[in-house]
């Protein structure tokens, strides 16, 4: 029997907005067979409305929910990377509070600092994702462990991938960014490689996050955000993946997740300066001045080798965000064992508990799965958003259980399958791309058994839903 009741992450990301360490590890935990709750206050312009998902057997999402009626008997980890929510943690009861230091408190993230020390101090547990963080926290907590980032491996190493519309005429080679697009990004740094190189094409793919203005030249292609789910068709098809991050304090203690994603494609990746980094410099061209940055995009481009294309995807499945999680999982249990706690009673069904109110016209339910699973053609997912096709197909999924809240009955709401009526061709414009799912309109107060839908058109399917259909 595990020790580890489940663990919990306070709202502080949109889980669907910019995919971090925070999901990754989460999702994982659960993929591990361990119960997690991810408190989740999206944006109101994400259209996620408030209920609770199931993304899979032991992965809960909260969204815009109060976890308090499933903590029953429950004291949960608690796992925080907000150094600002450490006086509100024990509101959970937390049986172990888990602080994951991602980043230090200087420059654009100074204002953690009036709270950081005592986050340090408080915690049972702290992770560090540098050598630079750990030397800092472990002077302050003696539990302090290293755990760097990591790379979902499987997400984008997958090759089914062709190249995205918007990028599948830029002339190459293609020197690509994934990430924010923030004021640790040398965007001086980016125009000198563009102005060097005006044949080859700079895609990047990312939001604003501080900034306002970004240079313009005829071969900077500025793509904006894009759906975590299509990021490896992007990565796939870069010759070469750059991180040009400001030399600062701050930027000395990162370990940038995108160099792990990069090299689960394999492509040769040239960055500035960063101590992290450095540790792979046998397979990562770090460059110390602007002039040797811009040399090393030609050296990636014909002088990278097959073997270190395979160094770099073996070390991004060495260091998966599912090794990592079993990492924290055995750190966690053993901390545990150490306060002298042997067990935890179970999570409690979620169907079973007596329903909580939520604001009316949202949601009249709960639900233990929101998600669909897909079958389209040769593809299948479950607990993906968006999945491509280029033939035609159905999809199929059930709701596990649901709870009508006015007529307190609990069922089955299955969605039977029907097939597409005609091929599906992609279309020019990628954000069209997607299939309809159009159900019959249900009006009485309890769970409909049978509810069909029907596929229409695109090469994709985005599949999610907060609500019963009641």
């Amino acid at each position: 029997m595990s020790n580890i009741g489940c663990i919990l992450y306070p709202p502080t990301l949109d889980y669907y907005y910019l995919v971090q360490r925070p999901q990754q590890l989460m999702k994982s935990f659960s993929e591990l067979d361990v119960p997690a709750y991810y408190i989740n206050n999206p944006s109101p312009q994400s259209g996620v409305q408030s209920g609770i998902e199931r993304l899979n057997e032991n992965f809960y999402l909260f969204n815009n929910v109060d976890p308090g009626p499933f903590l029953q008997n429950i004291n949960p980890v608690v796992y925080y990377t907000s150094a600002a929510q450490t006086d509100s943690l024990s509101k959970y009861n937390p049986a172990l509070v888990v602080f994951d230091s991602v980043d230090e408190p200087s420059e654009e993230f100074k204002g953690w600092a009036p709270y950081y020390h005592k986050a340090l101090s408080n915690a049972d547990v702290v992770l560090t994702t540098s050598d630079k963080l750990f030397n800092v926290a472990s002077q302050v907590n003696p539990h302090t462990f290293l755990v760097p980032n990591g790379c979902d491996y499987d997400h984008f190493s997958n090759r089914i991938y062709g190249p995205p519309v918007d990028i599948a005429n830029l002339p190459r080679p293609i020197i690509g960014y994934i990430g924010v697009v923030a004021t640790w990004v040398d965007l001086n740094l980016i125009v000198k490689v563009a102005d060097q190189y005006p044949d080859y094409s700079i895609v990047v793919v990312g939001p604003l996050y501080n900034v306002t203005d970004v240079p313009q030249r005829p071969n900077i292609h500025w793509l904006g955000f894009r759906d975590y789910e299509v990021l490896p068709a992007y990565a796939q098809n870069f010759d070469v993946g750059i991180i040009p991050f400001r030399v600062s304090s701050m930027i000395e203690a990162v370990n940038p997740i995108k160099m792990w994603e990069y090299m689960a494609t394999g492509m040769p990746i040239v960055t500035t300066p960063m101590p992290e980094v450095r540790k792979f410099d046998d397979v990562v061209l770090v460059s110390d001045t602007d002039e040797e940055f811009v040399l090393n995009i030609s050296r990636a481009v014909y002088g990278d080798t097959e073997d270190n294309r395979n160094k770099r995807i073996v070390l991004a499945r060495e260091n998966s965000w599912r090794v990592r999680a079993q990492l924290v999982i055995e750190i966690i249990a053993e901390r545990l064992a150490q306060k002298g706690i042997s067990g935890s009673a179970a999570i409690p069904d979620i169907a079973d508990v007596e329903a909580i109110s939520y604001p009316t016209g949202i949601v009249t339910g709960i639900a233990t799965s929101h998600r669909y699973g897909i079958t389209i053609g040769s593809s299948s997912c479950s607990s993906s958003r968006i999945i491509s096709s280029r033939t035609s197909g159905y999809c199929s999924r059930s709701f596990v259980t649901c709870r009508s809240i006015n007529a307190g009955r609990k069922t089955s709401l299955r969605l039977s399958r029907r097939k597409s009526r005609r091929p599906l061709r992609p279309r020019r414009d990628p954000r069209r791309d997607r299939r309809k799912i159009i159900a019959p309109k249900v009006t009485k107060p309890n769970v409909s058994r049978h509810t069909k839908i029907k596929v229409v058109g695109g090469p994709a399917l985005k599949v999610y839903t907060e609500r019963c259909v009641l």
